[in-house]
C-alpha cells in the first residue's frame, strides 16, 4: 500500500475516533463518525458501598479500522474505572462515558500524528491503547485501558462504514 492508502486509513481512524464527520482527500471520500459516549457501555463489576472510594465498572470495545485495500482490523480493548474515587468522588455513568470517549478521541489524534506509511494497523492499535491509557488516567484517577476486556462483558463492536459520503458510526 502506498503513502496515499496509509494516510486514508490513518485519517479515517482519527476521524472515526475524533470528529463527528471527516472527509479525506484522494480518490475516495471517507466520512466516519466519532467514538461517542454511547459506545462505552459500562457494567458494574464491583458494587459501590457507602460514600467511600470503591466499586468498579468496565466497558469493552472492538473498534474496526479499515484500509482502502479492504483490510479490516479490530482494535480490541477494555476500559475500567472506579465508581467512586478520592479525586472526583462518585463518577456517574454519563461522566464515565463522556470522558472515556473524549480521551479515546484525543489518544487517536496523538497516536496517528506520528504514524508512518509502514506502520501496521495492529502496531498502531497497541500504541493507541498505551496513549489512551495515559490520557484516561490523567482524566480519571484509577481508570485504566486494558489490552483485553473484563470477563463476561459483551463488546460493543464499532465497524467503519467504508467509502461513503453520508455514513457514520
Amino acid at each position: 500500500m502506498g503513502v496515499s492508502g496509509f494516510w486514508k486509513t490513518a485519517v479515517a481512524w482519527v476521524c472515526a475516533l475524533f470528529a463527528s464527520g471527516c472527509a479525506t482527500g484522494g480518490s475516495a471520500t471517507y466520512v466516519e463518525g466519532a467514538l461517542r459516549p454511547r459506545h462505552f457501555v459500562f457494567h458494574e463489576l464491583v458494587k459501590q458501598r457507602g460514600k467511600t472510594p470503591g466499586g468498579w465498572m468496565a466497558a469493552c470495545l472492538h473498534v474496526g479500522i479499515a484500509r482502502d485495500t479492504g483490510e479490516l482490523f479490530y482494535c480490541r480493548f477494555g476500559v475500567e474505572m472506579p465508581i467512586a474515587n478520592s479525586a472526583q468522588g462518585t463518577i456517574s455513568m454519563e461522566q464515565a462515558q463522556s470522558l472515556s470517549a473524549s480521551c479515546a478521541n484525543q489518544a487517536a489524534r496523538a497516536t496517528f500524528a506520528g504514524a508512518t506509511p509502514a506502520t501496521p494497523i495492529g502496531i498502531a492499535c497497541e500504541e493507541f491503547k498505551t496513549v489512551y491509557d495515559l490520557t484516561l488516567k490523567a482524566a480519571i484517577e484509577g481508570a485504566q485501558v486494558m489490552k483485553v476486556c473484563a470477563r463476561g462483558i459483551k463488546p460493543v463492536v464499532v465497524t467503519p462504514m467504508g467509502p461513503t459520503t453520508s455514513g457514520g458510526m
